[in-house]
């Protein structure tokens, strides 16, 4: 979520961050992240909050709850 809001890069925060979650997740055994395509619409919808400061919360647990898929 860190490089997500931080605009670490020009373009692709979102990719970039994502990759960099995966690669720590697997590397630890962990699972890895993905966003499945019927929750693309809710998953932006949060991150606009996420940007605005809205609700962090939210965001977070809809990551831990559908997106994080473990072996």
């Amino acid at each position: 979520m860190y490089c997500i809001k931080t605009q670490i890069f020009i373009d692709g925060n979102k990719r970039a961050s994502v990759i960099f979650a995966n690669h720590f997740l697997i590397s630890k055994g962990q699972g890895f992240l993905v966003i499945p395509a019927d929750n693309v619409p809710e998953f932006k919808k949060m991150l606009v909050d996420f940007y605005e400061d809205k609700d962090s919360e939210n965001i977070r647990s809809f990551m831990k709850e559908v997106c994080w898929k473990n072996f």
